[in-house]
């Protein structure tokens, strides 16, 4: 027994004609009788009396009519509770970078927030390897995270942006006055400056490190701090040099109290990118929380 079933009986039921009930539902007369048969064989009673040409309910078929119409009645309503996007409640869980939470995360959920009131969201903040943790055990719906590309047959994902990898600095800094007089800057000299970098074991200064081991070099940074914000601050104070991606410090860039020292063979390539587990079922609000994060992935050009 299925819905398309007890909606052809009660089709059949109100017009008492296989025919006109047919035409209504789209199908052939032929199948219609076959589904009432079907129907009657699987209930073991007879829902229909043909008299004639004539079809009449049975007394077992008024009671079945009653039953199947609150059967059809819930189904619909089942539907709609699913499917009606205002009536959408309930809790995700998404994992993000620090940096992207910083940066992206306050002017996104108001929007998000305006559109799913009844939802609540729930943000983890953690590296990768946390996150590819926290979504194997199903504490995270889906991640965003700024990194190398996601590579593996467990995950499924998107890449919302790529971005680049600047050396970054007070303009007061030395080698920022002398980059901006067009002196060519060498990596040892950044080297030896004091560097404040994300943890190198991560992220965008985890490439940078493999780039430079290539080149028999290491970084020694003097602080390491997943708080991007501490790390805008100090460089305007002219505390040191850091490594980031400019999305982080597109107001500062905008004011120049930071600007770039470019050495383009160390500018690295990220990816700013959605995942989840394979297996994971992706909900209305779910995927309207990614293309929120997509539709706000494109800060202004700011020349550099």
């Amino acid at each position: 027994m299925d819905l398309r079933e007890l909606r052809i009986f009660v089709k059949a039921a109100e017009k008492l004609n296989f025919s006109r009930t047919a035409e209504e539902l789209g199908y052939t007369q032929a199948n219609v009788t076959l589904q009432i048969k079907n129907l009657e064989a699987e209930l073991g009673v007879l829902l229909f009396d043909r008299i004639g040409k004539n079809i009449y309910l049975t007394q077992d078929g008024n009671l079945f009519l009653t039953y199947a119409r609150q059967v059809l009645s819930d189904s619909d309503s089942l539907k709609e509770l699913f499917h009606t996007e205002k009536r959408h409640a309930g809790k995700i869980n998404v994992g993000m970078s620090e940096s992207i939470l910083a940066a992206e995360f306050p002017g996104m959920i108001q929007e998000y927030h305006r559109k799913y009131p009844k939802i609540q969201v729930c943000v983890k903040v953690g590296t990768r390897e946390m996150m590819y943790d926290m979504l194997l055990h199903n504490e995270l719906d889906f991640a965003y995270i700024i990194d190398q590309n996601i590579i593996g047959s467990e995950w499924v994902g998107r890449v919302i942006k790529e971005e680049t990898v600047y050396f970054l600095a007070s303009p007061e800094h030395p080698l920022a006055v002398r980059a901006k007089r067009g002196e060519k800057i060498g990596i040892e000299e950044i080297l030896n400056e004091e560097l404040i970098l994300t943890e190198c074991h991560v992220g965008y200064s985890y490439a940078l490190s493999q780039l430079l081991s290539l080149n028999g070099m290491t970084l020694s940074p003097y602080l390491e701090t997943g708080n991007t914000e501490v790390i805008r601050r100090l460089l305007e104070q002219n505390q040191g040099i850091s490594y980031l991606p400019l999305y982080i410090v597109e107001k500062e860039l905008a004011d120049k109290t930071i600007v770039p020292i470019r050495i383009p063979e160390y500018e690295v390539l990220i990816y700013r990118q959605v995942f989840w587990h394979k297996n994971k079922f992706l909900t209305v609000p779910m995927k309207e929380f990614m293309r929120l994060l997509e539709d706000r992935s494109d800060p202004p050009v700011i020349p550099i």
